[in-house]
């Protein structure tokens, strides 16, 4: 027969550690201020930066690539990456309805069902529409495909070329990866 547990028993009381346990307390209370306090700051710079990149686009009429920020004694670089957040079917063809295909890729990869390969290994050679070791439904299934959206890579060097103006909306638009790197205090 098991024991049954009441709550009582389970309570440890470890008055030798009180103190460590305040300070743990204080400390992760700090660390999430800090947090939040950063992730303020990082945001508030990283949009600044973009809004700068944008303009030194505009202003110039070709990608500036990666920029170096400087404020008093602080530098950093602001990097603008060829890589694009993910997009699905429908946000793909709101690309193709706003700026033309050539913004955006679809990308179809055909594979193997492993499990119906591996489950009929020895066949392989026989694996034909038309073997009879296969049945309909497997020979409907021997092929996985699916379909990938994407921002064309590239396509943020060629803008201009699209809008002919300014780049501001077709970024938000294509949403590109940003990053702020290398921040340093001059002396």
């Amino acid at each position: 027969m098991k024991k049954v547990i009441t709550k009582e028993e389970n309570l440890i009381n470890l008055p030798n550690i009180k103190k460590e346990l305040t300070e743990l307390y204080n400390l992760d209370n700090k660390i999430a201020d800090l947090v939040s306090k950063r992730e303020t700051m990082y945001s508030f710079v990283y949009n600044v930066a973009k809004e700068s990149m944008i303009e030194l686009y505009n202003s110039n009429k070709c990608f500036p690539g990666t920029i170096t920020v400087v404020s008093g004694n602080m530098n950093f670089k602001f990097i603008t990456s060829d890589n694009y957040k993910k997009i699905d079917k429908d946000r793909f063809n709101e690309l193709v309805d706003l700026y033309g295909s050539q913004v955006v890729e679809e990308q179809t990869i055909i594979s193997f069902n492993n499990y119906i390969l591996l489950k009929h290994k020895e066949h392989i050679s026989k694996l034909i529409m038309g073997s009879k070791q296969l049945s309909k439904e497997e020979k409907a299934n021997l092929f996985v495909k699916e379909t990938f959206y994407s921002v064309r890579k590239g396509i943020i060097k060629d803008l201009l070329s699209i809008v002919k103006s300014k780049v501001n909306a077709i970024i938000e638009d294509i949403q590109p990866i940003f990053s702020i790197k290398s921040l340093q205090k001059n002396t």
